[in-house]
């Protein structure tokens, strides 16, 4: 049986590493590493209107977050917005400076037995290349309050921080490297990569609690239509692989192959993603996009009853 401190020191984007062993030194090919993602479609002006894209996502898997045999279904709340955010401060700024940056949240709610979990994902990227400023994470779980952080600033090495009053207290380092991207971003890297020139491109995952990076590689795997609660989409079909396991906010552990399913429209929405072996899967319910932080956007909903 896992150790509650255990589960809540591996969920979300900074689990538990299985990957001890995997990190190394850059080697020169991979400090000057062709870039994965389509710098057009992150510059293009459907996310110049203004307003952030809203989407919900259904969750279903067949282990709890112990890891134990368990059915489970919840609602995922995302969102995406671009803002100036600082690599200096770590944080937004209002003023005019800082780099022009994506924000993607991710959000639920978790009932199991006494407990109550709300878990929250935050990543800041830089339009342009996706390349990752931060990713935090915080949790309450009726136990005890859990922030983790890790910060790529734009000199150095990645920076890990963590805070509880139940699980414990680290800082801890490791060598940054190109085209790593952390859990939490997977999604939006996805919706980015850039299959033009090649139906297989290479990345790596960072993994802050074993302090490495796991190599993965995305393969465009070609067209289908989708059918979720919100309707049919035409997608494209990406089947991702994994050298481990990495951390998963939807699976607390992956698969060592996921698949995704992206929309051909301009904004590429996320539209289904699924473990290989079945053991978790989200499909999209609904999306708009609203000005979140001048309307109240829960009445415009139609499938979407209750926040996640």
């Amino acid at each position: 049986m896992w150790s509650r401190a255990l589960v809540l020191g591996s969920i979300g984007p900074l689990l538990l590493g299985l990957v001890l062993g995997c990190s190394r030194p850059p080697t020169s090919s991979e400090t000057d590493a062709d870039p994965v993602v389509d710098t057009r479609y992150l510059t293009a002006d459907v996310w110049n209107d203004g307003q952030a894209e809203v989407a919900f996502y259904r969750v279903d898997r067949t282990r709890n977050q112990y890891g134990r045999a368990e059915e489970q279904e919840f609602i995922v709340g995302t969102y995406l917005v671009k803002h100036r955010f600082s690599p200096t401060d770590m944080t937004k700024v209002t003023d005019g400076t800082g780099v022009s940056s994506f924000k993607y949240a991710a959000f639920y709610e978790l009932e199991s037995g006494s407990y109550q979990y709300k878990r929250n994902w935050v990543v800041n990227a830089r339009q342009k290349d996706l390349r990752p400023f931060k990713q935090s994470f915080t949790s309450f779980d009726w136990c005890s309050n859990l922030y983790r952080e890790v910060a790529f600033p734009t000199d150095g090495s990645v920076e890990v921080r963590t805070r509880s009053d139940d699980y414990g207290n680290r800082r801890a380092s490791f060598a940054q490297r190109p085209n790593a991207y952390p859990p939490a971003q997977l999604p939006l890297l996805i919706r980015a990569l850039d299959f033009e020139a090649a139906d297989t491109l290479s990345f790596s995952v960072p993994v802050a609690d074993s302090s490495a990076h796991v190599s993965a590689r995305a393969v465009r795997a070609g067209t289908e239509t989708i059918e979720t609660e919100a309707g049919a989409h035409d997608t494209e079909r990406i089947v991702v692989h994994y050298e481990t396991p990495v951390p998963s906010p939807v699976g607390e552990t992956s698969d060592r192959t996921e698949i995704y399913w992206r929309g051909t429209g301009p904004e590429r929405r996320l539209v289904r993603m699924e473990a290989e072996g079945g053991r978790y899967q989200m499909a999209l319910v609904e999306h708009l996009r609203t000005p979140y932080w001048q309307e109240n956007l829960w009445p415009k909903l139609d499938r979407i009853e209750e926040r996640p």
